[in-house]
């Protein structure tokens, strides 16, 4: 992490000063807070509960029109693979199109037909136990649902009791309504004909309680929904089990596959499956914390922890647009301009790299198809993913992988850009013209923002990377000397500029001119000159034509930009501009999802990327510092972290009151020294005589000696003995804000006609 030179002073440890302070935190009443609560009943996708494992899930909503409760179920993995008849996906096969030869398919709905008609529900979707529970009225009498899907078990589990009257045997019954295996981009556009159709779906008659629904695909193999129910202990209740297999590219073999889930499950006891789905989840919460002054914006970080948590594992492809949760879209695949990107941005700083291990194994698995699939125009989209599969590295403080895994890559996709570069007049590199998404759709600009930007972070970071591993690059001197040679940023009276040929001169949903700060930190927030640029080039991309064509990741883009630069009230704004706007055509929901293209197609990458947003305020680690509360609005006087992660492989807690930071712990997961830097501090005090802590010539900077394993914790006097982490006490009135509220219904059906 280190490149600076200092004047030190040491800091001598201080006898009376506390080693350790006590988290203070009742999990399950915090997580309760941030439950999303119905008032009243979800009518679409849109509007739905979710529950997932990361590689099975559905959304939980009411077709009123058929008076049933609707189990939109999905698996990850189920995708078109004509050009890949051995593998479950044609992805990794260059000439494969995402729109026919490896969309997402719609698996189908699952249905629950009450007697009666469907009047109201109160619903609680609980975060901790990653559960839903649910209490329908109809005229005939009540059904209550609890949902779930086990995180150790690729199973969709309903329980159900109804006290519905009826003169039929059992009041409520199941049906499964198949989705189609046809692309969702033929859906949405009509274009068909010259697609070969798979087989319709074909349904097994019922044997041993369960049933079966096989889709045969015209590439090879098939997959299965097979469902059971179980009657449940009490009158009129049941247990039923649905579950999604795919064995391609076998045959028959899914549906067998299937019912072994099924059977895992009901062997092994329902009470042992609900228990090992809570510690998981349970666990998987308490590897970091945080919570900040604003209840709605705290409920909206940890619903999308949530949400990535239910859409990824290590083992399960990486998340698309959608995760589990899939519904007929125009985009129904990976998009590599920033969604893919963005998607995952939450995960590095929030202590889950878990959830990032998919897109290094994306990236691993398809590097040279994807690197001849983007080596054109859209180059720099794929140099843009392997910023994620650095951040993945880097928050571990992982040299030996960045070293074996991503210097090659790196490599090769600089050498790619060798061949973009002209030299001018002056003697200066140039970029031909190459992408800037999405400006004027996919037309090209010589010099791009993006594509300089991206080649500058590419260089540097390989130089860096070659320097501190000793990997010996032998080209080492020839990108040195285009970093000396490659022409300055494009720039106008509004800022950077698309291209050298290209204002902004359009409202543009797009950051992608801007990545030069966020994330790649080729400008220096810290230099007034790169700030006041940034600054006027936010302002006038949002500005320009009232903003007209700006999304929802225009908004969280901006506020990760403004957070970059210490500009925590204009963070906060943009963001509550974002979690509050239900204006746009595309917008965030009462579910915390987003949707474009007036509500009909799904993305998950924006209130994602939002997340990554709220950490931002609270730490940072860009420019080889450990940057604590470097961005908090005015109005927020207290916050408070615990084990946010950040580069070079250091887990940070922190504490603020009443404006002030109380006390800062680090630990080194790596080894490494770091940067602290603490803006409100001069000095700090430390108890251990073993850590060596330096202070340098800059206020508010310490240099931290830590060993692999060590942890240190920095108080800013000598008087503080009372050390607390804990919640912030927010207003009970902001509580559980999502969820869809009295009279916030939508109010038009916003789906595609399948």
């Amino acid at each position: 992490m280190l490149g600076i030179i200092f004047s030190f002073q040491l800091l001598q440890a201080q006898s009376k000063i506390p080693s350790a302070y006590t988290k203070n935190i009742d999990w399950p009443l915090f997580m309760s807070r941030h439950d999303l609560i119905w008032e009243e009943l979800p009518l679409q996708w849109n509007e739905g509960a979710f529950v997932g494992n990361g590689q099975i899930g559905m959304m939980i909503y009411v077709n009123k029109n058929d008076n049933n409760i609707t189990f939109h179920i999905g698996r990850q993995d189920v995708t078109e693979h004509r050009k890949a008849p051995d593998k479950k996906s044609s992805i990794g096969v260059f000439g494969a199109n995402g729109f026919t030869d490896f969309t997402r398919f719609d698996i189908g709905k699952m249905i629950l037909k009450p007697t009666g008609n469907i009047l109201s529900c109160s619903i609680r979707q609980s975060l901790w136990n990653a559960e839903i529970k649910a209490h329908f009225v109809t005229d005939a009498g009540s059904i209550d649902l609890l949902a779930y899907c086990p995180y150790t078990s690729n199973v969709n589990i309903v329980e159900v009791i109804s006290t519905e009257k009826t003169n039929k045997s059992k009041s409520y019954e199941w049906l499964f309504q198949p989705g189609r295996a046809f692309p969702a981009r033929m859906t949405t556009r009509g274009d068909s004909a010259n697609y070969v159709r798979n087989p319709l779906p074909v349904f097994s008659e019922k044997k041993d309680g369960y049933q079966y629904c096989e889709q045969t695909l015209n590439a090879g193999g098939d997959y299965a929904t097979v469902w059971k129910e179980q009657a449940g202990v009490k009158p009129n209740s049941s247990i039923f089990f649905m579950t999604i297999a795919n064995e391609i590219p076998a045959v028959k073999q899914s549906a067998i596959k299937g019912k072994q889930y099924i059977d895992e499950v009901m062997n092994g006891g329902l009470e042992k499956a609900k228990v090992a789905n809570h510690n998981w989840w349970h666990a998987f919460y308490q590897k970091s914390f945080l919570s900040i002054p604003d209840a709605k914006m705290e409920s909206f970080y940890w619903i999308q922890l949530y949400k990535m948590a239910t859409c990824s594992r290590p083992d399960v492809p990486a998340v698309d647009l959608f995760g589990p949760y899939f519904r007929t879209s125009t985009w129904p695949f990976h998009w590599w301009n920033l969604n893919i990107q963005l998607t995952y941005w939450p995960v590095y700083a929030s202590n889950h790299l878990e959830l990032g291990q998919n897109y290094i194994n994306i990236v691993d698995d398809n590097f040279e198809t994807l690197l001849k699939r983007h080596e054109e125009k859209t180059l720099g989209d794929f140099a843009w993913a392997l910023h994620n599969y650095y951040w993945q590295f880097s928050y571990a403080g992982d040299w030996k992988s960045l070293k074996a895994k991503w210097l090659p890559k790196a490599e090769k996709i600089a050498e790619a850009y060798q061949s973009k570069l002209i030299r001018n007049a002056k003697g200066q590199l140039e970029i031909v013209p190459l992408g800037s998404p999405e400006y004027k759709g996919f037309e090209i600009f010589p010099n791009t923002n993006y594509n300089l930007a991206l080649l500058r972070w590419l260089l540097n970071t390989i130089i860096i990377v070659n320097d501190k591993t000793k990997a010996g690059s032998k080209d080492i001197a020839i990108w040195k000397q285009t970093l000396a040679n490659l022409i300055p940023y494009p720039v106008d009276a509004n800022g950077l500029m698309i291209g050298s040929n290209q204002s902004v001169a359009m409202s543009h949903r797009h950051f992608s001119h801007l990545l030069a700060l966020y994330p790649l930190f080729q400008l220096n927030p810290d230099n007034p000159a790169d700030k006041d640029l940034v600054v006027k080039s936010v302002k006038h991309w949002h500005q320009i034509e009232n903003g007209k064509a700006l999304a929802g990741y225009s908004f969280t883009g901006a506020s990760l930009l403004y957070t970059s630069l210490g500009m925590g009230n204009e963070a906060l704004d943009i963001m509550q501009q974002f979690l509050g706007d239900s204006t746009r055509p595309s917008k965030i929901l009462t579910n915390t999802f987003y949707v474009e293209s007036k509500g009909r197609n799904p993305v998950i990458e924006t209130p994602l990327s939002g997340a990554a947003g709220v950490i931002d305020f609270l730490l940072q680690s860009w420019g080889s510092k450990i940057r604590i509360f470097p961005a908090l609005p005015e109005t927020w006087k207290d916050a408070s972290f615990d084990h946010l992660r950040a580069e070079g492989g250091f887990l940070v807690s922190a504490v603020r009151k009443q404006g002030k930071t109380q006390f800062v712990q680090v630990k080194s997961l790596a080894g490494e020294p770091c940067i602290v830097k603490i803006n409100d501090w001069q000095d700090a005090y430390i108890d251990d005589n073993k850590i060596k802590v330096l202070k340098t010539s800059t206020p508010g900077e310490f240099v931290i000696h830590l060993e692999k394993g060590q942890e240190v914790l920095l108080l800013p006097s000598k008087s503080q003995l009372l050390l607390q982490l804990e919640p912030i006490k927010n207003n009970k009135a902001f509580f559980n804000a999502y969820g869809v509220k009295k009279g916030q219904q939508l109010s038009n059906n916003q789906f595609w006609i399948d």
